[in-house]
């Protein structure tokens, strides 16, 4: 195995998901109708975080898959702060933003520790729940652990998330609606993506375990 080949793909991996993290959280921000359920934004890419952390435990293990978790969970809650610390900062009074500043971004603090702590307990969880899950079938049945632990991680993510981030600020009815349907959305979206997964998973692990036979070039005089 290339150890640069397998550097490099973690690296990928570690910064789609804390691409992914992010602009989930600043899109979570918008809170728009589906048939009358208040669904935000962030369900739109989020889900997409899950099928990383089931790429990186199948193919670097369970101690990397949670690395990666920690590298965006610090991630986010460096653009948090910033966010934050930048809606404190005097107004240029010609500007007149301030209001529109702080109703979107100002938010976004609050939906960043909901999400990161969600986000942190349920990738552990899902993380621990997928090595358990192929310790018990091997090697195959990557469909099955990928979407059991993530059936699993879901009801933590969706119960932390919606209470600290939206608890108060729906009534509740509409509350438990967009945390019910967060989860189903998230399920189902992983379930349709999954095939697509495993043949990713698949043509990774024989990029990770090619050997190296084909002769180097000899460089040019």
């Amino acid at each position: 195995m290339s150890s640069q080949r397998y550097a490099k793909i973690l690296a990928v991996l570690t910064a789609v998901s804390c691409t992914v993290v992010l602009v989930s959280n600043l899109a979570a921000t918008k809170i728009w109708s589906l048939f009358g359920i208040p669904v935000d934004g962030g369900i739109v890419l989020f889900p997409i975080s899950y099928i990383i952390g089931d790429l990186v435990v199948e193919l670097y293990g369970k101690n990397a898959a949670n690395s990666v978790i920690r590298a965006s969970a610090v991630l986010n809650l460096v653009a948090g702060m910033v966010f934050w610390l930048v809606g404190r900062l005097p107004e240029y009074p010609s500007w007149g933003l301030q209001s529109s500043y702080d109703a979107i971004l100002g938010f976004v603090p609050r939906v960043i520790i909901g999400s990161l702590t969600a986000y942190v307990i349920s990738g552990f969880i899902n993380n621990h729940v997928f090595v358990k899950i192929k310790q018990r079938t091997g090697k195959g049945l990557f469909v099955a652990r990928a979407l059991g632990s993530s059936a699993v991680a879901r009801l933590f993510d969706s119960a932390i998330f919606e209470t600290i981030a939206f608890f108060g600020v729906l009534p509740f009815k509409e509350f438990i609606l967009q945390a019910v349907f967060a989860y189903a959305a998230g399920m189902i979206l992983e379930t349709v993506l999954v095939p697509i997964t495993k043949i990713t998973s698949s043509v990774l692990s024989k990029r990770l375990t090619m050997n190296e036979t084909a002769p180097k070039e000899t460089p040019l005089s």
